[in-house]
């Protein structure tokens, strides 16, 4: 049976939209950095990510996208497709990072004891049956509402958003307007993004 240990190596993967909607039927405004530190707990949080639809009229949504990689996270973004149907109404359509995801998971395996995503979509089931034949041990977190029951049937361990409100719920006080040091601190090297140098000034965090 697994036990959590200080030394076992745990990335984080948010389905940035599916993990939003949840948290807008529960009526709260979440902390994303809370939520990391909790769901990892006493372990070492090597690295989170951040999958997300963006646009360039979302003006307040890419002030919190660049929040989360000041604060250390690693952030995939796809940009919103605007196009017109026939009857001449403008339409637009979300970019799925469901592969980009998964494929981040697979290539960040042999790095981890531990694999956590915060997602309810059952597309994941055939990852999570993946890395469980790597020896791998997966959670995944998501609103019960929300969340597929293969997929919570696939994974070791499953959390309810709704159990976390009152821990993970983001207060009312102002963003600190400079950030002496990351947040959630990476421990697989990647290449700067540049983003050090961004400071935050009252960031929403609805968008």
């Amino acid at each position: 049976m697994y036990t959590q240990s200080s030394l076992d190596r745990v990335a984080i993967f948010i389905d940035g939209e599916n993990i939003h909607y949840s948290a807008k039927h529960l009526n709260m405004r979440l902390d994303y950095l809370k939520l990391c530190r909790l769901l990892a707990g006493e372990r070492r949080l090597v690295r989170s990510y951040f999958y997300t639809a963006v646009s360039s009229q979302s003006e307040g949504k890419i002030d919190f996208v660049n929040f989360l990689k000041l604060n250390g996270f690693t952030v995939v973004t796809r940009e919103v497709k605007s196009f017109n149907d026939p009857e001449g109404s403008g339409r637009s359509i979300r970019g799925a990072l469901d592969m980009e995801m998964a494929m981040d998971v697979v290539d960040q395996s042999e790095k981890l004891d531990t694999v956590i995503l915060c997602s309810g979509d059952g597309d994941f089931c055939p990852l999570v049956t993946a890395m469980a034949r790597r020896g791998k041990h997966v959670e995944v977190c998501g609103l019960r509402e929300m969340t597929s029951t293969d997929l919570i049937a696939s994974a070791d361990v499953y959390t309810d958003l709704a159990s976390l409100k009152a821990d993970i719920a983001l207060d009312h006080q102002p963003q600190q307007q400079q950030q002496q040091q990351r947040e959630i601190r990476n421990e697989i090297e990647t290449e700067a993004d540049g983003f050090d140098e961004f400071r935050v000034q009252d960031t929403t965090f609805d968008f």
